[in-house]
Parts: C-alpha cells; sequence; structure tokens
C-alpha cells in the first residue's frame, strides 16, 4: 500500500508542477554544476555543467531593501524528472525573470518532498 501511495503522490507532484509551470508560463534555466576536474595540460580546472529549461511555479516570497539594493526571495517547486532525476545542491544556479529582467539566483534552501523515492524539491533562492 505504501508503495502505491508513493507513486500517487509522485504522479500528483508531477501533474501539478507541469501545470502550474505551463499556466503562469515560468520558465526557467537550471544549471547542475558538474565535477570540477584539473588538465593538467592547460593548467586550468574543468566544469561540465548541464542546463535544464523548464517551466515551474515560481512564488515570489518577499522582497526588501538592504544597503540600498533590492533583495528578493523566490520559492520553485520542481520536480526530479525535470532536472535528470538528480538531487538539487546548493551550488548548482537557477536563472530567472523578474520584473522583466533576467536574474541569476543563488540556491538558499533545498527541502526534499519524498516517501519511498524523491516527488518534489522546494526550493529557495535569493536573488
Amino acid at each position: 500500500m505504501a508503495g502505491q501511495l508513493d507513486a500517487v503522490l509522485k504522479s500528483v507532484a508531477k501533474q501539478v508542477v507541469s501545470q502550474l509551470g505551463n499556466a503562469l508560463d515560468s520558465l526557467i534555466i537550471y544549471t547542475r554544476k558538474g565535477i570540477s576536474s584539473y588538465d593538467t595540460d592547460s593548467g586550468e580546472y574543468i566544469t561540465i555543467d548541464t542546463t535544464y529549461e523548464i517551466k515551474v511555479p515560481i512564488e515570489f516570497v518577499q522582497s526588501s531593501e538592504e544597503s540600498g539594493f533590492q533583495e528578493n526571495i523566490a520559492r520553485l517547486y520542481i520536480t526530479p524528472d525535470l532536472i535528470g532525476d538528480s538531487q538539487p545542491l546548493l551550488q548548482d544556479e537557477i536563472t530567472l525573470t523578474f520584473s522583466g529582467s533576467t536574474r541569476g539566483a543563488k540556491i538558499t534552501d533545498i527541502r526534499t518532498l519524498k516517501g519511498a523515492q524523491e516527488y518534489l524539491f522546494r526550493i529557495d533562492v535569493i536573488f
């Protein structure tokens, strides 16, 4: 029974995120940061990132002013299938549109909702 309920929750989460993301037309770019390695020939660190352009629901939680600069906090809801069935990491990057301009956002908190498998990530970002 628990396995069936887990499958239902995962399916519902996927449908809700997809439908809200499409309805709100909120496209983000999720960049999964790769593992860095050192290239001895060039003397440089090389990182291979994976980028996903996805539509997800975004909840703008708070806007405030810090030292004359506007600081915004948003909450995004992402299902694992949208980011290659991987767990989000704080080092990953998100690019979103806010007030008509493209902004890079820093992940500050990741909440994983799961049963026997992950079915939804709630990601807080600051930009």
